[in-house]
């Protein structure tokens, strides 16, 4: 019996990755994100752990800011988003209203295809203008009730991601 826990405690620090180096500090990240294995099921967990969005829901469903610090509807076609300051992505490229524009540029070429995605889908005709470093307004052809929805599955990349990997299958 003494053996059979013995060996059942050593298969389970193997299988935890236990070596020599126990409790040591682990190294610090390199900042950078290495895609090795591009499979679309990877991008799930990759989307959901490495990407930011504006806005997201709480725990209680409630929209709450992220990378946006608040947003309010000019009229029932425009809703202006304002932007958190002094953000940097890993590898220091500045968070700013330039590269909202190029996730909502890059991200809306893509629609999603498939039928419950279908709904994340922003209507043609929408669009985003810049009006400084720091806020976008997303205007859209008719009202849109989703849009702060649609805006909190979007994530934001820097310009790096794009120019290294990008979405979609022609990327992977």
């Amino acid at each position: 019996m003494k053996q059979l826990i013995v060996g059942s405690l050593a298969c389970v620090f193997v299988a935890l990755g236990w070596s020599s180096g126990f409790g040591e500090q682990a190294p610090a990240p390199l900042g950078e994100l290495r895609i090795v294995d591009k499979s679309p099921v990877n991008w799930i967990s990759m989307t959901l752990n490495v990407f930011e969005h504006l806005i997201e829901a709480d725990v209680e469903g409630k929209l709450v800011p992220r990378l946006a610090t608040g947003w309010r509807w000019l009229n029932d076609r425009t809703l202006e988003v304002t932007l958190r300051h002094r953000v940097t992505f890993h590898n220091g490229e500045m968070f700013d209203a330039e590269v909202v524009k190029l996730n909502w540029d890059e991200q809306s070429q893509l629609q999603q295809p498939h039928t419950i995605g279908a709904a994340l889908n922003f209507k043609p005709g929408s669009r985003l203008d810049i009006v400084d470093q720091y806020t976008v307004r997303f205007v859209f052809p008719e009202p849109d009730g989703g849009a702060l929805a649609k805006i909190s599955v979007m994530h934001m990349a820097n310009r790096q991601f794009y120019r290294d990997v990008g979405w979609g299958t022609e990327h992977w």
